[in-house]
């Protein structure tokens, strides 16, 4: 008899990804409003980098398992979809800020942040989404996590056959993880290893896995949904602690494999405002995530010489518009087009995996 699939608690999902994008969102938009220099942002952003990452891996065993698990080409339907799911947004970002000549970085309000036009090498690894493995610089700031999560789906398959079988698996493969990126941060004389930055985050998608792991196994006892809410709250305040080494293994590990345990341990929220308006938000997140530093740009720069509250008035509109249309415009008909291609009807909810 064939095993039902394994339910994913959508709603905290959705909450969960807009939770991401927000903390990304929130402090870019801290170090925005501050003078330059201030040490009280970046980890902020980074614990919601980590959460993409959790969700990101989460979401997509699900994917592959809705997607017919290993029946034949099952690996290649999966790198195609996830092409036409990143790709297309993220060319557009790009040469969104090419032509318009935006720097990288998150502005600062009053103050303008020279443009250095990236040469045409750096444009093709970021097109690529190759960056780290050439040592180019990003052309927007936020698109250093691409590169990573595009890699990390070389082993997602491998995980996801791994984790249908059994928890202890995930375990060792946490366990191996650890130790590549033990090697990849201890400079080991191995060609081309350094250029593999993405070992460093392999535990954090792995906290994805471990939740997909234990979901199949569908344990009795959950915590009351409204824990959710707590769960997330205490996850972040725990890392604002270490906000100094944010950027360490040892915390961005912990934050994820947590992360990762809690996640089958509470039950779906109700369907209420919140999560119609997460769901909402979660639909976007890609769009803000991309281009929310190009809006910050448009408002404090072009528009300088507006007053303050009018800047982050057509910040707050940007912000909201730009991912719109790039969903409507580009994301979604790239979703569609890779759904075509593999021959499967887009699902009444997509999953959503960038950043």
């Amino acid at each position: 008899m064939q095993r039902p699939r394994t339910a994913l608690p959508e709603r905290n999902l959705d909450v969960l990804r807009a939770i991401a994008v927000l903390c990304v969102l929130a402090d870019h938009v801290f170090i925005a409003a501050t003078a330059p220099g201030n040490l009280a942002g970046g980890w902020l952003g980074r614990a919601g980098v980590l959460i993409f990452f959790v969700h990101t891996a989460l979401v997509l065993m699900g994917s592959l398992e809705r997607s017919g698990g290993t029946r034949d080409g099952w690996i290649e339907r999966f790198y195609l979809r996830r092409a036409f799911r990143i790709y297309p947004l993220a060319v557009a970002a790009i040469f969104f800020v090419l032509v318009l000549h935006i720097p990288s970085h998150t502005p600062h309000v009053g103050l303008v942040t020279p443009y250095h036009e990236p040469d045409a090498n750096s444009v093709l690894a970021n097109l690529l989404l190759a960056q780290n493995l050439v040592s180019m610089r990003d052309v927007i700031g936020v698109l250093w996590t691409l590169p990573i999560e595009v890699q990390m789906y070389v082993a997602l398959p491998l995980c996801f056959l791994i984790a249908r079988q059994s928890v202890r698996g995930v375990l060792a493969l946490i366990a191996a993880g650890v130790v590549g990126a033990l090697a990849w941060r201890a400079e080991l004389p191995i060609p081309g290893l350094w250029r593999l930055t993405m070992l460093e985050f392999v535990p954090c998608f792995l906290g994805g896995v471990l939740a997909y792991a234990l979901l199949r196994r569908r344990h009795a006892r959950r915590a009351p949904a409204g824990a959710w809410f707590v769960a997330i709250a205490l996850l972040l305040a725990a890392f604002s602690l270490v906000r100094a080494q944010y950027d360490s293994f040892i915390p961005q590990w912990a934050f994820c494999l947590a992360l990762g345990l809690v996640i089958p341990f509470v039950r779906e929220l109700p369907r209420t405002a919140v999560t119609r308006i997460a769901h909402v938000v979660a639909t976007y997140s890609y769009g803000i995530y991309l281009l929310h530093i190009p809006a910050l740009w448009i408002a404090f720069v072009p528009f300088g010489g507006a007053p303050v509250v009018v800047q982050w008035l057509i910040f707050a509109f940007l912000v909201c518009a730009l991912p719109w249309a790039a969903y409507h415009l580009i994301e979604r008909p790239g979703i569609r087009v890779g759904q075509r291609l593999v021959h499967q009807p887009m699902p009444a909810a997509t999953p959503v995996g960038a950043p």
